[in-house]
C-alpha cells in the first residue's frame, strides 16, 4: 500500500491575501439601505436600481458638469463585511456618461445619516477605468483590503466623458467581499497556557469559552514579560486571517498593544515553547481599548493553513505594569484549509493527445493515484499541461496541490504555471484570454512516488477557468515526457453553498474483524467543509472526506457514524459491523498490478473484499506465476494453487484506500488475440463457483470474454473512470458476443474440476487500445450454491432529445424477478427532486428540459442475485431542426468547375484538386472521384467538442481496395503513433471504408479522437458497393453510432470530450487522406499530400454531404435517408419534439368473472406478478380491456 506523502510550501510572504472564497460574492442586495449623493435622477432612474439586481439605470446629473461627483451609500444588511472587489455594469446607452474614476470607501459608524456625513476611509481608487466596450458590459475590479467595514461610499469622480452636460450612470454596482469569517476555535479545544502564572478562576480556557471570562497571566507584568497560549482547532487544519480580541472587565493597562500570532504544522507539541512555528503576523500599537468588552478586530494577510496556532502577547498597554496581561476573548477567524476545487468529470482540454491511451489528461484529476503523461514535454523547451473548468462556478485559488506518478522522478514538473480565465468558453488549450495566477520555479526534487506537495500563494481574483502547465520537468529533455498522478487547485470556504453542494458517494456499511479498525468514505461535488458524526455528537478533529475509527469490538459495533456538508445534508447512517465469515470456504487471489495507476497494491491481511465477502486474499505480483503455500478465508493453510500466464501486470485506477480499491487497483491482462490463463491445481472435487474481478483502466472501452469449462461470457468490462463515479459490484452475464453486458464481475457456478483442474481464459476483443482487458482478483468458492439469477438489460435506454421547456424519458427494459433501479447521470446516482421523477424506477421522466440536464445518463438494476448496468446514453437540448450546428453542407451540385460549395451559413466552400467530374447523383448533381488522384479540401470548418454527426450518400465503385476516406479531419491515418515526439491524434475524425481481408470486403467504419485514444465503430457485415447508399455516423457524448440506409448498424462508447484538432489540422478533405511529411506534421505551412501509404482514395461518387458540431438522433438519420430515396435535399427534413404523455389513473370494474380496466389519456398497460416487477407489456391491451378473474392475481399498471 503506497503512502501519501504531503509538504506545504509557502511561495511567498510578501504578497498580500485574505482567506480566499471559493467565489467573492455581492455583499449587497436589493433592498439593503441606500442614500444617494443627491435626489438630481430621472424617477425611474433612482439610485435602488444601482442594487436591484437588474439592468436597470441609476443615473444622477451632478456628475454633468466639469468637477461634479455622484453616487451612493449603501449598508449591506448581512452586517460587517470585506470588499475586495468592485463590479460594474454598463447601462443602456451614452458611453460617455460610463464611469472613468471611481472611489470606494468604508465605514464603521453605527449610523450613517446621509451620503455627506460619517467618517471614511478610503479602500480603493480606480482611475482611467477602460471604455466599456458593450453596452450591459460588466467590468470586474480586484484589489487588496485588510478590513471589513459597515457602510461603503461609491463615487463618480468623472464619467468616460468628462464634462458631457448630462450626467453619469451606471446600470449595476456589486460590492465583491464576504461576510467576516468566523472564529475557528471553539470552547473545549486544546489549549496550552504559556505557564500556570495566573489565578485560579482566570485561566487559559477562559480566552476561547465563547463569554467575557478572563484570562489573566502575571508573566506580562515585568518589562519584557511575555505570556499566550497556544490552541488546536478540534476542526483541523486551518487558514486564519484576522483575530478579534475583547478587553476584559477592568485595568485597561493589561489590554495587549502588541501581539504576535504563530502557526504550526507540527503533529504535537509539548508545551508553549516546543514546536516549530512560522510567524504569520504581529500586529503593532493595537489602539487603546475605549471600553471594557470592547473587541477589536484585525484582518492581515495568510494564506497558509496551520493545525496549531500561538497567540502571544509581547507588551500590554501598560508596559512594565506590575502586574499581568489580561483578555477576555480571542477568536481566531478564518476557515477550513483549502480544498479541490476540480472534481472528477469535470471539463478537461489536454494540451494535445500525445499521451498513452491509458495515461490522458481525465487522470489528473480523478481523485485516484492514475498518471497523466504527455510527451510534448520530452524535448528541451516543451510545455504540456491541462485547462480545466470547475462544475462548481467560479472560484478564487489560493494552493495547489501535485502528487508525482508511480515511477520517472525525471518527468515530474519542476517549473510551472497556473493561470486563470474568465471567458464564456475555452475551446482548446492554445485559446482564450488568460491571466497568469502563479509561476512556480524549483519544485523540489520529489523524495518518493505518489508524494504530494503543496504550494499556497497569493490570489484574490475568481476564474472560471484555470490552465496548468509545466513548463520545465525535473529532468530536462529527458527524451520522453512530462507525468503527474494528481493535481488539486486549492480554494478555502467559510461554508457550503447549499444549493449547490451535495454528496456524489455516500459512505457505506464496513465488514471488520474484531479488534481492527474501519476507514469510511465520502466524495462531495465542491471544496465544502464536512464533519463527522458518532452516535450523532460531532467527532473533533474528522473534517476529511474519510474517516478512521479506533479498534472495533463487540462494546462499540452498534455505534453509528454519519457525515455532514456542515450546514447543509447529512448523509446516510453507517455502522461497521463486525465480519462473520461465511460458511463457503473461499480462496482468493488478489493480482497486484505494477506499472502505473496506483499500483502496485497489496490486499491486507485483515481487509473484508469481494461481492463474496472473506478475508486472508493471497496477494500475486507480476503478469506471470505459479503460487506457493497460501491461504483461504478462515486463514488456513490450503494445498490449493493457481498458476497464471498473462499478457503483464498494470494498474487499474480505483484507488487503495480502502479494501475494495485495494482489491480492484492491480491487474493482469490479456493483449488483443494473446488470450490469458488462469489455472486452479490440487482443487477438491465438488461443484464450486469462481468470480473474477474486471475493472478497467482509465479511458479504455474493451470487449473482453471470460472463459470456464467451455462457458463464456461476453463483457463491456467497466473501466476505472466509470466504477469510481459510482462504485459497486455488477455482473456480466451476456453470452451473446453482439450485445456484451457492462460488468465489473462474473461469476461462473457449477464448476467441476477436471482431475483438480479449473482452467480460466479471458481474451480483449476490442483493440487499438493501450493495453488489454483486466482480472483485478479472482474467488474459488469451494462447494458453493448457485447465487440465482442477476437482472438482465434485455432492452437498453435510446438517446433522448428533448425540446427546451420540453421532456425527456429514458427508459430501460430489464429481466429478472425483485428489480429495482437507481439511475445515474454522467456515472453518478440520481435522485429524484425538481424537475427528475422515476429516478428509482425503470422510466426516468426529466421535465422542464434545460442545458442542465444534457448529460450522460445510464441505469442500475438489482435483484437479490445481482446487479447490472445499462449502457449510457446521451440526453440533449435541441432546437428540432435540422439545420441546427450544421457546420458544412456540400451539396455537390454545381454541372462544371472545381469549386465544392458549402449550403451551412457562413461556412467555407472546398476546392477539387485533380480534375472535377460532375454527373447525376442521388440527390441532384453530385461529384465523381477517379480512385487515384482527385480529391475536395475544405480549408478550415467549426470544430466539435463533445458531440458530432456527418451524412452523405456514396456510390462507390466495386474496384476499391485498401479503404475510402469519405470525409475526415486527419493527417495519415487517424490513430496512435502519428507524431514525430511519440504517440498522438491530429486530428479529430475521419468517416469512409476498411477492407476486411479475412471477410473479403469493405466495412464503413467511424473514428473519433476521443483523449488520448481513437474510438472506432466498424460495421459487422460487408458494406454494398457499385449503387447509391446513405451512411452517417453521430457522436453524441456516450455513444459513437454508425448507420446505414437509415439503419444503425455498430456502436462503440466513449466518455470524453472529443479532441479539438492540431491547430496545424485545421482542414477537411474528402475522397482522400491527406498526410505531411513526419517530421513537419504540425507545421501548417508545410506541404499538404495524398498519403503515401493507404492514401484511400474514393472511386465513385458522394452527394449530399453533410457535418454537424451535434449528435443526430436515430430519427434524423431515419428522415435524411427517406428523404434523400424520395430526391429530396435533408434540408428538407421536418423534424417534431416528441410527444411525452403522462399515463393516466387506472379504473376496475368487475363483472361475471370478469376483470374490466381502463385507463385515462395515452399510454401501455403493463402487469407482473409482484409489485417490485419485472413489468411486461399486456400483449394486444385495448383500452378498455378485459381479463378473465380466474387466471390469478396480478398486478396492472400503465407506463409512458
Amino acid at each position: 500500500m503506497k503512502t501519501k506523502l504531503s509538504i506545504p510550501i509557502l511561495l511567498s510572504t510578501l504578497a498580500m491575501a485574505f482567506v480566499a472564497v471559493v467565489h467573492a460574492q455581492d455583499v449587497t442586495q436589493p433592498g439593503d439601505p441606500i442614500i444617494a449623493s443627491s435626489a438630481n435622477s430621472p424617477g425611474s432612474e433612482g439610485v435602488a436600481n444601482a442594487i436591484d439586481g437588474q439592468p436597470t439605470k441609476y443615473l444622477n446629473r451632478d456628475s454633468g458638469a466639469a468637477g461634479g461627483t455622484s453616487g451612493f451609500v449603501v449598508t449591506p444588511s448581512v452586517g460587517a463585511t470585506r470588499v475586495t472587489g468592485l463590479a460594474m455594469q454598463s447601462a443602456n446607452d451614452a458611453p460617455e456618461r460610463d464611469p472613468k474614476i471611481v472611489t470606494l470607501e468604508g465605514s464603521n459608524d453605527d449610523a450613517i445619516v446621509d451620503y455627506a456625513s460619517g467618517t471614511w476611509e478610503l479602500i480603493v481608487r480606480l482611475d482611467d477605468i477602460p471604455a466599456y466596450a458593450n453596452r450591459f458590459e460588466t467590468q470586474t475590479f480586484n484589489f487588496p483590503n485588510f478590513k471589513a467595514y459597515k457602510h461603503y461610499r461609491w463615487t463618480i469622480l468623472e464619467p468616460q466623458g468628462a464634462a458631457n452636460g448630462c450626467c453619469m450612470q451606471i446600470a449595476e454596482v456589486e460590492l465583491l467581499g464576504s461576510v467576516l469569517p468566523g472564529d475557528v476555535s471553539q470552547p473545549g479545544d486544546p489549549v496550552i497556557a504559556s505557564s500556570a502564572n495566573s489565578p485560579g478562576s482566570e485561566g487559559v480556557a477562559n480566552a476561547i469559552d465563547g463569554q467575557p471570562t478572563k484570562y489573566l497571566n502575571r508573566d506580562s507584568g515585568a518589562a519584557g514579560g511575555t505570556s499566550g497560549f497556544i490552541v488546536t482547532p478540534s476542526i483541523g487544519a486551518t487558514v486564519v486571517s484576522g483575530l478579534a480580541m475583547q478587553s476584559a472587565n477592568d485595568a485597561p493597562e493589561r489590554d495587549p498593544k502588541i501581539v504576535t500570532l504563530e502557526g504550526s504544522n507540527d503533529e504535537t507539541l509539548a508545551d508553549f515553547a516546543s514546536g516549530t512555528w512560522e510567524l504569520i503576523q504581529r500586529i503593532e500599537d493595537i489602539p487603546a481599548y475605549e471600553n471594557r468588552f470592547q473587541t477589536q478586530t484585525f484582518l492581515f494577510d495568510n494564506f497558509k493553513p496551520y493545525k496549531h496556532y500561538r497567540w502571544t502577547i509581547v507588551e500590554p498597554q501598560g508596559a512594565g505594569n506590575g502586574c499581568c496581561m489580561q483578555i477576555a476573548e480571542v477568536e481566531f477567524l478564518g476557515g477550513g484549509a483549502p480544498k479541490d476545487i476540480t472534481q472528477p468529470g469535470d471539463p478537461i482540454i489536454a494540451s494535445s493527445a500525445n499521451s498513452p491511451g491509458s495515461e490522458g489528461v481525465a487522470n489528473a484529476i480523478d481523485g485516484q493515484p492514475t498518471k497523466y503523461l504527455n510527451r510534448d514535454s520530452g524535448a528541451a523547451g516543451g510545455t504540456s499541461g491541462f485547462v480545466v473548468t470547475p462544475s462548481i462556478g467560479a472560484t478564487t485559488i489560493t494552493g495547489v496541490a501535485m502528487q508525482s506518478a508511480n515511477d520517472a522522478p525525471e518527468r515530474d514538473p519542476k517549473i510551472i504555471t497556473i493561470e486563470g480565465s474568465n471567458d464564456d468558453e475555452i475551446a482548446s488549450y492554445d485559446s482564450g484570454t488568460w491571466t497568469q495566477i502563479v509561476r512556480i520555479d524549483d519544485i523540489p526534487t520529489y523524495e518518493n512516488r505518489f508524494q504530494t506537495q503543496t504550494f499556497y500563494f497569493a490570489n484574490s481574483a475568481s476564474y472560471k477557468h484555470y490552465r496548468w502547465t509545466i513548463l520545465e520537468p525535473q529532468g530536462v529533455g529527458n527524451g520522453c515526457c512530462m507525468q503527474i498522478a494528481e493535481v488539486e487547485l486549492l480554494a478555502v470556504t467559510q461554508g457550503a453553498d447549499c444549493n449547490k453542494a451535495r454528496f456524489l458517494t455516500q459512505p457505506v456499511n464496513t465488514p471488520v474483524l474484531s479488534g481492527s479498525i474501519a476507514t469510511f468514505f465520502t466524495v462531495v461535488n465542491g471544496p465544502w467543509p464536512v464533519q463527522w458524526m458518532k452516535n450523532g455528537e460531532r467527532i473533533a478533529g474528522a473534517t476529511s472526506t474519510s474517516y478512521t475509527t479506533g479498534e472495533i469490538t463487540a462494546a462499540n459495533a452498534a455505534d453509528i457514524y454519519s457525515v455532514q456538508i456542515v450546514g447543509c445534508e447529512t448523509s446516510l447512517e453507517v455502522k461497521a459491523e463486525l465480519f462473520t465469515p461465511s460458511a463457503i470456504k473461499s480462496v482468493g487471489f488478489n493480482f497486484e498490478g505494477s506499472g502505473a495507476n496506483g499500483a502496485p497494491t497489496a490486499v491486507e491481511e485483515t481487509d473484508i473484499a469481494g461481492i463474496h465477502p472473506q478475508a486472508y486474499w493471497n496477494n500475486l505480483t507480476g503478469g506471470s506465476g505459479t503460487t506457493d503455500i497460501l491461504i483461504d478465508s478462515d486463514n488456513a493453510e490450503t494445498f490449493i494453487y493457481l498458476d497464471f500466464q498473462t499478457s503483464g501486470s498494470w494498474g487499474a485506477g480505483t484507488g487503495s484506500a480502502s479494501a475494495t480499491q485495494r482489491l480492484l487497483n492491480g491487474m493482469v491482462v490479456a493483449n488483443p488475440g494473446t488470450p490469458a490463463t488462469l489455472v486452479f491445481g490440487n482443487v477438491p472435487a465438488g461443484n464450486h463457483s469462481i468470480i473474477l474481478y474486471t475493472v478497467g483502466i482509465p479511458l479504455q472501452f474493451q470487449d473482453v470474454t471470460y472463459t470456464v469449462n467451455g462457458k463464456t461470457v461476453y463483457t463491456r468490462v467497466v473501466n476505472a473512470d466509470e466504477y469510481n463515479a459510482a462504485p459497486g459490484f455488477y455482473r456480466g452475464t451476456s453470452a451473446d458476443a453482439a450485445a456484451p453486458s457492462l460488468a465489473t464481475y462474473v461469476r461462473f457456478d457449477n464448476v467441476s474440476p477436471n482431475s483438480g483442474v479449473i482452467e480460466i481464459s479471458f481474451d480483449t476483443l476490442t483493440t487499438g487500445f493501450d493495453r488489454g482487458g483486466p482480472v483485478n482478483a479472482v474467488q474459488l468458492l469451494l462447494d458453493a450454491p448457485a447465487a440465482g439469477t442477476p437482472p438482465s438489460i434485455a432492452a437498453n435506454p435510446a438517446p433522448a432529445v428533448g425540446a427546451e421547456g420540453g421532456s425527456a424519458v429514458l427508459r430501460v427494459t430489464a429481466q429478472g424477478t425483485g428489480l429495482t433501479y437507481q439511475w445515474r447521470k454522467n456515472g453518478r446516482n440520481l435522485p429524484d427532486g425538481g424537475n427528475v421523477s422515476g429516478a428509482s424506477t425503470e422510466q426516468l421522466t426529466i421535465s422542464s428540459l434545460s442545458e442542465a440536464d444534457v448529460a450522460s445518463y445510464s441505469v442500475a438494476v438489482f435483484n437479490q442475485s445481482g446487479s447490472v448496468i445499462s449502457k449510457t446514453v446521451a440526453v440533449r437540448v435541441a432546437t428540432f431542426k435540422i439545420e441546427e450546428a450544421l457546420a458544412g453542407y456540400w451539396t455537390f451540385d454545381a454541372t462544371s468547375g472545381s469549386t465544392v460549395a458549402n449550403a451551412a451559413p457562413g461556412a467555407p466552400a472546398g476546392t477539387i484538386t485533380g480534375s472535377a467530374t460532375w454527373g447525376a447523383g442521388k440527390i441532384a448533381n453530385a461529384l465523381t472521384f477517379d480512385g487515384s488522384s482527385n480529391y475536395a479540401f475544405v480549408p478550415n470548418y467549426t470544430k466539435a467538442k463533445r458531440q458530432i454527426a456527418a451524412s452523405g450518400w456514396v456510390n462507390v465503385g466495386t474496384s476499391v481496395f485498401e479503404g475510402v476516406a469519405f470525409l475526415r479531419n486527419a493527417i495519415g491515418n487517424l490513430g496512435i503513433g502519428l507524431g514525430s515526439t511519440g504517440d498522438s491524434l491530429e486530428g479529430q475524425f475521419e468517416f469512409g471504408l476498411i477492407e476486411d481481408l479475412n471477410a473479403g470486403g469493405m466495412k464503413l467504419t467511424a473514428g473519433i479522437g476521443a483523449g488520448p485514444n481513437v474510438i472506432r465503430v466498424t460495421q459487422p457485415g460487408l458494406f454494398t458497393l457499385g449503387s447509391w447508399q446513405h451512411v452517417a455516423f453521430s457522436a453524441d457524448g456516450a455513444q459513437l453510432r454508425i448507420y446505414i440506409n437509415g439503419k444503425e448498424v455498430a456502436s462503440a462508447d466513449y466518455i470524453t470530450d472529443i479532441n479539438p484538432p492540431h491547430s496545424s489540422v485545421a482542414w477537411l478533405s474528402m475522397g482522400v487522406r491527406l498526410d505531411r511529411e513526419r517530421e513537419v506534421i504540425t507545421d501548417p505551412t508545410a506541404t499538404l499530400f495524398p498519403a503515401l501509404v493507404e492514401p484511400y482514395f474514393m472511386n465513385g461518387q458522394i452527394d449530399d454531404l453533410a457535418l454537424w458540431t451535434r449528435g443526430l438522433s436515430a430519427d434524423e438519420i431515419s428522415k435524411i435517408y427517406a428523404a434523400g430515396q424520395a430526391g429530396n435535399a435533408l434540408t428538407t427534413v421536418t423534424l417534431e419534439p416528441p410527444v411525452v404523455v403522462a399515463p393516466g389513473k387506472l379504473s376496475v370494474s368487475v363483472a361475471n368473472g370478469s376483470v374490466t380496466i381502463g385507463w385515462e389519456g395515452a399510454g401501455r398497460l403493463q402487469s407482473a406478478d409482484s409489485i417490485t416487477g419485472p413489468w411486461t407489456d399486456v400483449a394486444g391491451a385495448a383500452n378498455p380491456t378485459t381479463i378473465n378473474a380466474a387466471a390469478g392475481a396480478r398486478f396492472y399498471r400503465t407506463a409512458q
